[in-house]
Formats: C-alpha cells, sequence, structure tokens
C-alpha cells in the first residue's frame, strides 16, 4: 500500500486563485449595475449590444469561475485555464493603463513629472508581478507537484 502525502497548497496557486475570483467578483458586479442601471433609464443602448457585452462579460467570469474552481479542487484543467485567464486579465490591464476608456467620471492628473514617473513604475511593477504570477504557474515545480499529488489509500 503506497500513500503520497497530499502537497500543500503552493503560494503561487493561493494567489491565483485570489485574483481570479477578485476580477470575477468585480466583474459579476459590473455586469448587476449595468443591468440594474439599464433598468432604471428610459432609453438606453440597443438590447442587442447590451446583450453581446453581457454575453462576452459573463462568458469571462465563468471563466474566471470554472479556472478558480478547478485550482480549488487540484485538477490539471484548473492551472490551464488560469494561465489563459491571468494572461486575459494581464492584457486586460495594460490596455486600461495604456487607453483610458472614455466615461463619466475623470481621471486623475498628476501634478509634477515625478508623480508621472511614479505612476509609470506602479504600472510596470504591477505588470512585472503579474508577469512572475503567470510564469510560475505555468513552469514551477512545487506548481507541478501540487497537481500531481493525490491520496491513495
Amino acid at each position: 500500500m503506497t500513500i503520497n502525502r497530499k502537497v500543500p497548497r503552493p503560494p503561487t496557486v493561493l494567489l491565483t486563485q485570489a485574483v481570479l475570483i477578485l476580477f470575477a467578483l468585480v466583474w459579476l458586479f459590473s455586469i448587476s449595475r449595468t443591468l440594474i442601471m439599464l433598468a432604471k433609464a428610459d432609453r438606453g443602448p440597443s438590447l442587442l449590444r447590451v446583450a453581446i457585452g453581457i454575453l462576452v462579460l459573463g462568458g469571462v467570469v465563468l471563466l474566471l469561475l470554472v479556472a478558480f474552481w478547478g485550482l480549488v479542487r487540484r485538477k490539471m484543467y484548473g492551472k490551464w485555464l488560469g494561465l489563459p485567464s491571468l494572461i486575459l486579465l494581464w492584457l486586460v490591464v495594460l490596455y486600461i493603463q495604456l487607453a483610458r476608456p472614455s466615461g463619466p467620471l475623470k481621471y486623475y492628473e498628476y501634478n509634477s513629472p515625478a508623480e508621472l514617473v511614479g505612476a509609470v513604475m506602479m504600472g510596470l511593477f504591477l505588470s512585472g508581478l503579474f508577469l512572475i504570477l503567470i510564469l510560475r504557474l505555468a513552469f514551477s515545480k512545487k506548481v507541478n507537484r501540487f497537481f500531481e499529488s493525490t491520496t491513495t489509500d
């Protein structure tokens, strides 16, 4: 009788789970807020545009939730869905930093070059953290052992 002990959950997997569930909750809130605002509005965008937007965001939220659940259950599909999910989130963060979407809220304006440099450095730092998380989830030996470990009696 061989007993393989379960490998403890690596910090990379925990952090990935936290990022996935955080973004899923934010986008679920965004979908519900949009639906509430549209219900209150007299005239809004066409129903087709709203449906397409909700389907796209709903699909992304579903992807994040399935990846999260796979990571919770130690399934390999969690790892392989978590990777494109993290890459998608990283690309969305990059896009929002580079091309600010228009809307009713005004953006913070920097008062000095030092503030601008600080903002750029913070953006690079966050991008670096996303890249490290993506690479560790993909290639870390601890993460691979975590997904390979099972308990047999």
